[in-house]
């Protein structure tokens, strides 16, 4: 269970509050978070501490919502501390929050790095959505979702198509691997979402994915799966990843987003372009395939290209505060 308590004490005149996050700081929560802190601001607080003792599961929306929590507080004046558990802790060092954040142990985080092996929390067997369209929803996995991954992880297109270093490692030990699940939801530097129509009961076609995200220098790497070639000719992917990206540019503060593809893939190639990629370089032969060297085509687009893309489609804000401009800087 995810959940965000808040207190509040006087101490020499000073408006302390305390923002306790329980369980997992992740997309569950950060809005919660978000709004706790939003809220106790326009009150008058003074200084925070946001205690991460009790999480157990992060992943980078929960990241994200607590990097703009504490620039907000900051900007308005309001002392903010962040008092990380073990699990916090490990989840700052790969994503490069650890100076980035006020951290109330950064001087010793020792005893943070021996304190045992990390306790991931399995999600409840529910459909949450992130974001939605008129067509689609991008929602977390649950754990009964894993054999949709194993599936995928087998199919032969997916791998020519798209070569994901996820699905193989799914695929070399298996979907239900305690190695493996960490990457579906505690990856402090990847988020994973499944594609789903709406309308009528059906099964996730695919998933789009955003990994080695850099919260810091505001860009990341997407990756995007449709598993059969029917989806794909309805469009799927090309708009979940358009609608990534506008939940990417809001919730996780994204002004780039990369891609690759393999130069025979030209429905990918197609996709990327139609979704206002541009291309920008190339790895000469860096892929075998079907006897041949190929190269692999280095794509990007940027904050004002996903802004463009954005109001074609009509897509609102989908961040943690009350507009993209209000609040955060």
């Amino acid at each position: 269970m995810a959940n965000v308590s808040c207190a509040f004490s006087v101490s020499e005149g000073v408006r302390l509050v305390e923002v306790s996050v329980e369980g997992g700081l992740t997309a569950v929560n950060a809005s919660s978070l978000c709004r706790a802190v939003r809220e106790h601001l326009e009150m008058g607080a003074q200084a925070f501490l946001i205690n991460l003792e009790n999480v157990k599961t992060v992943d980078p929306i929960g990241l994200a919502a607590l990097l703009q929590s504490a620039r907000l507080a900051e900007l308005l004046g309001a002392r903010p501390t962040i008092m990380p558990g073990p699990a916090a802790y490990r989840a700052l060092l790969p994503t490069r929050l650890v100076a980035e954040l006020p951290l109330a142990s950064s001087e010793n985080p020792a005893p943070l790095l021996l304190s045992g092996s990390p306790v991931y929390d399995i999600p409840a067997s529910q459909r949450l959505f992130v974001a939605m369209s008129q067509r689609l929803g991008l929602r977390l996995p649950a754990w009964e979702d894993l054999a949709l991954f194993e599936q995928w992880a087998h199919e032969p297109l997916l791998d020519q198509m798209v070569g994901s270093d996820f699905l193989y490692l799914c695929r070399t030990l298996g979907a239900h691997h305690p190695d493996f699940t960490p990457l579906v939801w505690s990856d402090p530097t990847a988020l994973t979402l499944l594609v789903q129509p709406l309308g009528a009961p059906s099964p996730a076609v695919g998933y789009v994915r955003l990994y080695n995200i850099h919260l810091i220098e505001e860009f990341a790497f997407l990756e995007t799966a449709v598993s059969d070639l029917r989806y794909l000719r309805k469009g799927w992917g090309i708009e979940a990843s358009r609608l990534l990206l506008a939940y990417a540019m809001d919730a996780l503060g994204l002004v780039r987003v990369e891609a690759k593809v393999y130069a025979y893939n030209v429905l990918s190639i197609n996709a990327l372009k139609r979704n206002g990629f541009a291309q920008e370089g190339v790895l000469r032969q860096a892929r075998s395939y079907d006897g041949e060297r190929w190269d692999i085509l280095v794509f990007s687009i940027l904050e004002e290209e996903m802004l463009q893309q954005r109001r074609q489609d009509g897509f609102p804000y989908m961040g943690f505060w009350r507009s993209r401009r209000d609040d955060l800087p």
